[in-house]
């Protein structure tokens, strides 16, 4: 980053391309803040997620992208002996997430590791549930990460994405750099493509947004599918 910049960062705040890039990996001096409101921006979709998710006692359970770890100690409290695991690719994220969570890391709960969600460290099999919110809008090459999670994901497991409509994102000047949009029949035709079926797909309304001065009110999915 150049003295101008950086600068401009310091007084204006990121341009709509800087804030792009940092939503798909957040790092830097910017990284910590942008992680705070993204847990403030994202409470209604985690909120519908534990609802999808659908959990029982002694599961394991995959987050992919988890940004600073906020809401793993919340995860946990949504059924008995839970084992959770958190894949992120971007270092910073990693590290705001261990120094966040470090008991539920020391007592075995919790284990985070930095990967990409196409390549990751896991044995075949392994979870009852995958998830991630906010997260397939980077995935460049969807198959390789929907074939990923298919291969650690049990028989009978679920992979539930929350991620925000075309018609809600497209309003939102960051999102012309980089991001891949879906309504409800794009994103289930990306499955249906890679070998998932829908199991349960629902619609969040979640309170309003501000950037650069511009209030929004975006409109989430929920959709929860099976590997057939």
């Amino acid at each position: 980053m150049n003295i101008f910049q950086f600068l401009r960062l310091l007084f204006k705040g990121p341009t709509p391309q800087q804030m792009a890039a940092q939503l798909r990996k957040p790092q830097g001096m910017m990284a910590r803040k942008l992680a705070e409101r993204m847990n403030d921006a994202n409470r209604a979709m985690y909120a519908g997620v534990w609802k999808a998710l659908d959990l029982g006692d002694g599961m394991q359970v995959l987050e992919i992208g988890f940004g600073n770890g906020n809401y793993f100690r919340e995860l946990l409290g949504q059924a008995k002996e839970l084992k959770l695991h958190g894949v992120d690719f971007s270092k910073d994220m990693v590290a705001e997430a261990i120094v966040r969570n470090k008991d539920l890391i020391a007592n075995g709960n919790l284990q985070v590791v930095q990967a990409t969600s196409d390549n990751m460290p896991f044995a075949d099999a392994l979870f009852d549930r995958i998830f991630c919110i906010n997260v397939i809008y980077f995935w460049d090459d969807r198959s390789a990460h929907l074939r990923e999670v298919r291969r650690v994901l049990k028989p009978g497991g679920t992979f539930t994405a929350v991620f925000r409509t075309r018609a809600a994102m497209e309003k939102m000047p960051f999102t012309q750099f980089g991001f891949a949009m879906y309504e409800k029949e794009d994103w289930q035709a990306v499955l249906q493509a890679n070998g998932f079926a829908v199991a349960n797909s629902d619609v969040l309304r979640e309170g309003a947004i501000e950037f650069e001065g511009k209030t929004y009110s975006p409109e989430s999915l929920v959709m929860t599918a099976v590997a057939n």
